[in-house]
């Protein structure tokens, strides 16, 4: 468990760690945590959607289209 007081502490402590965003349009990005900003803008490393079968090099979510992230 994550031990923390503000939710942007949990995104820090996950750096470099697998994750699950979950998007407002239903789509689902796993990938590496990279970096995250205040607006809960994301950058995963060898993201991949769940109903698609490439995989990306290096993608950057908006955080207006995020709706929440699993670590």
């Amino acid at each position: 468990m994550i031990d923390t007081q503000r939710p942007l502490d949990a995104l820090g402590k996950s750096i470099n760690t697998n994750v699950t965003v979950y998007l407002k349009d239903g789509s689902v990005v796993k990938g590496k945590l990279k970096a995250y900003d205040l607006h809960i803008n994301i950058a995963l490393e060898n993201a991949k959607f769940d109903k698609e079968d490439k995989e990306f090099q290096l993608i950057v979510i908006r955080g207006d289209n995020v709706l929440f992230v699993s670590l």
